[in-house]
């Protein structure tokens, strides 16, 4: 009896094990775009605007490339904070607080040397990085030596880049708007970097020009008086002689 009762629960569950439909396999869909998170509060929202710097020190005593002439203190001759491009004033020198450690141009040895086509403003602390000027993001990612970057769009064909940054918010997406002077980063030394610093970088219509020196007013300079013994002779002129 008991046998014969497990031989039929048996052949009961063999039956709804048979009954029950096969699964059905479907490829999966395209997943369709997704929209980034919605980010809550960031430590970028209360970092403020970028300062405007009224001078820049250059570095180590001025011993690095292409540093131009300085002052007494080290401080760079004839700095301005903002550099004049077709999109508008941008920001010399938009970090936190730096120091210039080198210039734009040839360094290096004439067999062993390289263009460096930016700025390097170095911190060993770090601190903040600000967009130069108002625009739109580009890129935001890592990039191979220049580690962490941002490039900015500001219209008119001027492009800004922050390079090696220790990190940057990532809230910037590209298409992101930004605002002239708003944190965009934190220095680092992120791909080829040997110290902590940022590399900055100007575009002008395609071209990379020098962020210390594009768009800087001239220098107007007076000759000097010439010598009276080489002047022409000439007629004095008498104010009381009567007129004809």
């Amino acid at each position: 009896m008991v046998r014969a009762f497990a031989f039929l629960l048996v052949a009961g569950l063999a039956g709804c094990a048979t009954s029950a439909p096969a699964p059905i396999y479907r490829q999966p869909s395209t997943p369709s775009y997704q929209p980034p998170p919605s980010y809550g509060p960031s430590v970028y929202d209360s970092a403020g605007r970028a300062p405007v710097h009224s001078m820049l020190i250059a570095c180590n005593r001025a011993n690095g490339s292409n540093i131009g002439e300085v002052n007494y203190d080290y401080s760079l001759v004839q700095y301005t904070p903002y550099l004049d491009t077709p999109a508008g004033p941008l920001l010399r020198a938009p970090t936190e607080g730096a120091c210039l450690s080198s210039g734009f141009g040839y360094r290096g040895s004439l067999d062993r040397g390289r263009q460096h086509n930016g700025v390097d403003l170095a911190n060993p602390n770090g601190g903040y990085i600000y967009a130069a000027g108002e625009g739109v993001i580009a890129f935001a990612d890592y990039r191979g030596g220049f580690g962490n970057t941002i490039e900015i769009d500001h219209g008119r064909g001027v492009r800004t880049l922050y390079a090696h940054m220790a990190e940057f918010d990532t809230r910037l997406q590209r298409g992101s708007r930004v605002y002239a002077g708003q944190p965009i980063g934190r220095m680092g030394m992120t791909g080829n970097a040997t110290g902590v610093h940022l590399h900055y970088e100007v575009f002008v219509d395609g071209l990379l020009v020098d962020p210390m020196h594009y768009g800087r007013p001239p220098v107007y300079v007076s000759a000097p008086a010439p010598d009276i013994a080489y002047l022409p002779d000439e007629e004095p002129i008498d104010d009381d002689k009567p007129s004809d």
